[in-house]
């Protein structure tokens, strides 16, 4: 029998039956939309994830400043004054900058300054920057300038803030802010410039650049030196920080490791009486992300891949009920000279157009469920085209191994019997 009446045969019967056909097309297209949708959750979640940590840059270590348990206070004091020494230094930065393959270092500082709209205190900090901060960060400008050398030289009261910032100080239907002045407990900031960071970028104790009004380094240390009065309650303490992160480049990834656990070893030397810094690594994150975002994928695929396991069993009973439904078809046609071959071939043809169809409509049921899902939860999702292969090509798989069966059972009817008995 040709290939060609194998198929047209084939398709005649399941035009037949239109409503069975879906029926038993059901459980794979759940089944491809389930591994579709979880698919696309799992990688959404982990190129948000990856990206996050890239936008750290993986050419990077980052130390920071973490302040140490309070020790010294007078119990049933209270107003209690007092100055706290810790974090990162000068000699710490000299040292660091030294260092074989450390290319440059960033400095970002805390002013711990208050910024107020109103009588409200805003989530927004004063942090004093180097030059190379906007390229360290993986920033863009958005309006006006970024800080020029002169800036910080010259001690100049200009400051350069964050979108989240913005939106925070000023009415959202003001764009232009250019120019604009920003009060800062003990002195005031022209803004030249506003910027963007899209990445999500985060640096410890100091979050987001979009949370942030940046200063020059040279005018911070004019006007608040490293030295910052605190109040929590009725407890008045003066810090005194040199630095609170270090973005440290490195000029070969290749020894970033080396390079951080030098780092490491000195501080912990120098700093051995309290534990006041800490470190990350967004190359060592960034493979440790990898993994067990890549160990989440395969978790959630195995789950959803025992829906299509369930639709297939689903369509190997409705095809075994078919066979003993269409025994008179079989035993007419294996009478008239159709071989085993043939009535094999004309089963599985079914089984597999079945589920082939039923994972093209599960890849558009699954797709559309992870448009909804970041529509109406903001939740990244990304449906790759890998994905959408592999579903496809593992459908078709789902229609051999459980077609082969009931096939294999048409094939073998008693054509004597099956006569006799219709």
């Amino acid at each position: 029998m040709l290939v060609t009446d194998l198929f047209r045969m084939s398709f005649h019967n399941l035009l037949l039956h239109k409503m069975r056909s879906l029926l038993t097309s059901l459980g794979v297209i759940f089944g491809v939309g389930s591994v579709i949708a979880m698919l696309g959750i799992s990688e959404g979640a982990k190129r948000q994830a990856l990206a996050q940590i890239e936008a750290m840059g993986i050419d990077k270590i980052i130390v920071y400043t973490q302040k140490p348990p309070v020790s010294g206070t007078s119990e049933g004091s209270t107003n209690v004054s007092m100055i706290e020494t810790f974090g990162l230094t000068n000699v710490d930065l000299n040292h660091i900058s030294r260092m074989d393959n450390v290319e440059e270092v960033s400095i970002l500082r805390d002013a711990r300054k208050k910024i107020n709209k109103g009588i409200t205190r805003l989530d927004v900090k004063l942090v004093s920057v180097t030059i190379d901060f906007l390229e360290e960060s993986v920033s863009e400008m958005v309006q006006g300038r970024w800080f020029h050398p002169k800036d910080s030289e010259s001690a100049l009261n200009v400051c350069v803030i964050g979108g989240a910032a913005k939106r925070r100080l000023f009415n959202i239907g003001k764009s232009d802010i250019i120019g604009q002045v920003i009060y800062a407990e003990g002195a005031y900031f022209k803004i030249i410039g506003v910027l963007e960071n899209q990445l999500g970028t985060q640096y410890p104790g100091l979050g987001s650049p979009n949370d942030m009004i940046m200063i020059p380094k040279g005018t911070s240390d004019i006007l608040y030196g490293s030295y910052a009065s605190i109040t929590e309650g009725r407890q008045s303490r003066i810090q005194n920080v040199d630095h609170d992160v270090f973005i440290v480049k490195v000029r070969d990834t290749m020894h970033i490791d080396d390079t951080s656990k030098r780092i490491s070893a000195y501080l912990t030397k120098i700093h051995r009486k309290v534990k006041d810094w800490g470190m990350l690594v967004p190359y060592d994150l960034l493979l440790q992300q990898e993994k067990t975002q890549n160990i989440f994928t395969i978790v959630m695929a195995s789950i959803a891949g025992i829906s299509l396991i369930v639709g297939g069993i689903g369509i190997m009973n409705i095809m075994l009920a078919s066979v003993f439904e269409r025994r008179k078809e079989i035993g007419t046609r294996r009478a008239l000279g159709a071989l085993k071959g043939d009535i094999l071939g004309q089963f599985l043809i079914e089984t597999v157009f079945l589920t082939t169809i039923g994972g093209f409509l599960g890849i558009c049921v699954g797709v559309g469920i992870s448009s909804l899902i970041t529509y109406y939860t903001g939740m990244p999702t990304h449906c790759s085209l890998w994905s959408i292969i592999l579903s496809l090509l593992i459908s078709s798989f789902v229609g051999i191994v459980f077609g082969t069966y009931p096939a294999w059972k048409a094939a073998n009817q008693n054509v004597i019997e099956v006569l006799r008995s219709e």
